[in-house]
């Protein structure tokens, strides 16, 4: 049987904790993301004569091939045409020349970024390589199935993609009365019908009435009502705490998974503005029954997911700023409603 590989080669430039990162343009490839600079092999070329050729024409600086080392192996599966890749990072201690853009037509800007703030939208794997290059791992697998996992809740296998190039998937996390479920409902009083919203607080306690624990049966419940509205034509939102810890590893594949536009959002609120916030909600049983002390325990600063794949949104954004900026993000903006 034949198999077809990709091999792709990128480069890691970091200076003073910044990474060099090129905004892409006129590609059918991941058009206004922010991606490293990077190519395929051509026909009868090593990964070092590649990866020195790349540098030159995408940058204008020169790196001899015993400069380069090989910081990361990545082998991903693109959802797009099926093929495997192999993703090859080096970084370049050394190089001359000055760093210029010398294909405008491609890279709309260069950019240095904090390795630990990376922005939005940024290529999903390359994220995923970054954030394995600062743990000093070698080697990771992205966009590949889940195979052999075992059934039961919270470990749902991601068997196959979901969703099409033309859906949308929207993440949601945040402390408790940090707005997630108002910008939800702000989304889809925005788009109208077909923006199908994936609530945790109403599978785990509506529905099954579960504690919020490792291993909870909402987990993969979540991860499977997300995925049959993709796969029905909806656009989804799943909002909720949605701890890195616990439900992290599903929102991952769930991410890989998805064929069409994905974007995360962090809702990074204070401890002391989320007391306001509970405060001043309606419900008065709702405030006796969650104390100040319970909002404490629950509270966990800036629970990121790890892959710098959440664009985090301050307390300082209004709710219509917030709704509008996702609209716009996701294109849902320009979308129309759906008939359903």
């Amino acid at each position: 049987m034949s198999h077809t590989s990709v091999v792709g080669v990128h480069l890691v430039l970091v200076e003073g904790g910044r990474v060099l990162l090129g905004r892409r343009t006129g590609t059918s490839f991941a058009d206004g993301h922010w991606h490293l600079p990077a190519g395929h092999l051509e026909a009868g070329e090593s990964v070092l004569r590649g990866m020195v050729r790349e540098a030159e024409e995408e940058l204008g600086v020169r790196i001899r091939e015993e400069d380069l080392a090989l910081v990361h192996t990545l082998h991903h599966l693109d959802a797009d045409d099926g093929l495997g890749r192999l993703q090859l990072f080096f970084a370049a201690p050394s190089y001359t020349g000055r760093i210029i853009n010398c294909e405008p037509d491609k890279c709309a800007e260069l950019q240095w970024w904090p390795l630990d703030a990376l922005p939005t939208p940024i290529v999903a794997y390359t994220a995923a390589a970054l954030a394995e290059i600062t743990a000093g791992r070698p080697l990771s697998v992205f966009g590949w199935p889940t195979r052999g996992t075992a059934g039961g809740p919270g470990r749902a296998a991601s068997a196959t993609a979901v969703g099409s190039a033309e859906s949308r998937l929207v993440i949601l996390r945040g402390n408790s009365a940090s707005g997630k479920s108002s910008i939800a409902a702000g989304l889809r009083e925005a788009f109208g019908r077909g923006l199908a919203i994936v609530g945790q607080d109403v599978l785990r306690r509506v529905v099954l009435r579960e504690h919020d624990r490792h291993g909870g049966a909402n987990i993969g419940l979540i991860d499977t009502t997300a995925r049959y509205a993709l796969d029905a034509g909806y656009h989804v939102v799943v909002e909720g705490i949605l701890s890195a810890e616990r439900y992290g590893p599903m929102l991952q594949r769930l991410v890989d998974d998805h064929r069409g536009t994905t974007r995360c959002y962090y809702l990074d609120v204070p401890f002391e503005e989320t007391l306001r916030r509970h405060a001043s909600k309606p419900d008065p049983q709702l405030q006796a029954a969650v104390t100040a002390d319970t909002l404490r325990g629950w509270y966990r600063e800036r629970d990121l997911l790890p892959g710098g794949i959440e664009t985090v949104v301050g307390a300082d954004s209004a709710l219509p700023d917030t709704v509008d900026r996702i609209m716009r993000d996701t294109g849902l903006a320009h979308l129309p409603a759906l008939d359903v």
